[in-house]
């Protein structure tokens, strides 16, 4: 009888759910996980979706085991994996959504910066500054001004014509179209591509998994292929994607995001596979903000 037990007591054990919480930005990257948080993707794990809003909670939760994976900037999370957070970088799932945009000033060729003031979201080593300081770099303009802001200050400056010109991420730049009568001007993943010789893509946001979860690999795994799928059917069902991410966006229009989703690509791809595009990444951010990624991180940090 002891045995039957122990055998039905192995069995429940071996075949329950694998359970991990996944942290995700609070604002539009939601649409990326939507479809798991509605149920939409079928899985045998149970995955529960919260939202951080500071690095230090991302922080705290990491250390505190009360976090398995979190979605991050791909240079914030390499520099948390640099500062000793135990992270590892599963896959890049952001590669496109940055534009500068401009409002009352003649744009046409990139010299036409010379000696303008720039906006762009976050602070220093972030995606938008990075891009706009090897904008500036490489084609060797003077007297440019970068200036930082949250990414609605920006927009409602620009709406009061106190912004001339600034570096954002969508859903920004749809906002900013709308609200602020802004135009785009240039599209800063072909500015990465003429300066880089790569593809048109920047590696921005990656899904980055605790370490000490790499013993359980095949679970994770699976896990991951369930946040592949949700990306997927996000950018084969827009519309409906749209309408189950709405009541996590606050108050963003769901018309905003339908046309900001047309300048994003959310594309799953394994950090090995893309390693060549994040580490000549990391070096700009490294040549640009040595503070921010002050060395390139080794094989381990690559985790999928």
């Amino acid at each position: 009888m002891k045995k039957v037990f122990l055998l039905a007591l192995l069995t429940l054990v071996f075949t329950a759910s694998f359970s991990v919480t996944l942290l995700v930005p609070s604002g539009p990257t939601v649409i990326s996980v939507a479809a798991l948080i509605e149920n939409r993707i079928v899985t045998e794990d149970s995955i529960k979706i919260d939202f951080w809003r500071t690095l230090d909670q991302v922080n705290a939760q990491i250390t505190a085991k009360t976090a398995d994976m979190v979605i991050l900037p791909v240079s914030i999370g390499t520099s948390l994996y640099l500062k000793g957070v135990d992270l590892r970088l599963a896959a890049v799932t952001l590669w496109s959504g940055f534009y500068m945009v401009a409002k009352d000033v003649q744009i046409n060729s990139i010299e036409d910066l010379n000696g303008k003031e720039i906006y762009t979201p976050q602070g220093k080593g972030q995606t938008g500054d990075v891009l706009t300081r090897l904008l500036i770099e490489k084609h060797g303009l003077q007297n440019v001004k970068i200036q930082y802001a949250a990414q609605n200050e920006i927009v409602a400056l620009m709406s009061a014509g106190k912004v001339k010109i600034s570096v954002l991420p969508e859903p920004f730049v749809t906002l900013a179209i709308r609200n602020a009568s802004a135009s785009i001007v240039f599209d800063m993943q072909e500015i990465w591509a003429e300066i880089t010789q790569l593809p048109p893509r920047v590696p921005i946001t990656g899904i980055f998994v605790r370490g000490d979860l790499l013993k359980n690999s095949g679970e994770i795994l699976k896990v991951l292929m369930n946040v592949k799928k949700s990306i997927e059917y996000a950018m084969n069902n827009k519309q409906e994607v749209i309408q189950l991410s709405s009541k996590y966006l606050g108050n963003i229009n769901p018309l905003v995001i339908e046309e900001s989703l047309g300048r994003t690509i959310y594309e799953y791809k394994t950090a090995k596979e893309s390693k060549k595009e994040i580490i000549e990444y990391l070096k700009i951010v490294n040549q640009i903000e040595p503070v921010a990624i002050p060395e390139i991180p080794d094989d381990e940090f690559f985790a999928f």
